[in-house]
């Protein structure tokens, strides 16, 4: 594993831009999972600073950094009980989940959260935003190694999805479209959501 970190400026102001978004959600304490984990850096961030336990699962470890609390999953069923996450964390994951799927992904989301569910997704608003969006879904579907479906969706769609899966839309942030890097500047939104129970 190479645990150097990030694989460039963009890297590392894409994961302190997404904290901004999630930091203010943590209290001393917490229990975080970040759900599609990636490389790690967003869960070794937080852990750098937070005092209660971190966990990470993504469906293939593809980890830049070091995770003690990381598992393996299979991109549904969580390995954890009953609302035992503080704070759950989907960074641009969930349009990697083919729609007849979204479903299931959100009802296990829901079902570990005690408190809050941060999303942070790709929300396209037009035709340049889904072209870009496409050709990401295709790339990642190519890298690992993947033939599954996936879908984003825009800012309202993601709304109603949240809404008819019980979960309770809080706010609905946008993210800057430069705030990744000025050769990625795609439409983004983070959404703040509460298990309705």
């Amino acid at each position: 594993m190479d645990t150097s970190g990030y694989r460039s400026k963009a890297d590392r102001k894409d994961t302190l831009n997404t904290l901004s978004y999630i930091t203010p959600h943590l209290r001393p304490g917490d229990t975080v999972l970040d759900v599609g984990c990636g490389p790690g850096n967003v869960a070794w961030e937080i852990m750098q600073s937070h005092d209660g336990h971190v966990l990470a699962v993504d469906v293939v470890d593809y980890r830049r950094r070091e995770l003690p609390h990381f598992a393996l999953y299979d991109g549904v069923s969580l390995p954890f009980a009953d609302a035992s996450c503080d704070v759950v964390v989907v960074g641009f994951m969930l349009h990697h989940v083919p729609n007849e799927m979204k479903p299931a992904v959100l009802a296990e989301l829901r079902r570990v959260t005690r408190r809050r569910l941060i999303v942070l997704e790709d929300t396209p608003r037009n035709a340049l935003d889904r072209y870009f969006n496409r050709r990401h879904g295709e790339a990642f579907r190519k890298k690992i190694g993947s033939s599954a479906g996936y879908g984003f969706f825009a800012l309202e769609e993601w709304k109603q999805v949240f809404e008819v899966n019980s979960l309770s839309v809080v706010d609905a942030l946008p993210i800057g479209r430069f705030s990744r890097d000025w050769q990625q500047p795609f439409a983004r939104s983070c959404f703040v959501l509460e298990p309705a129970r």
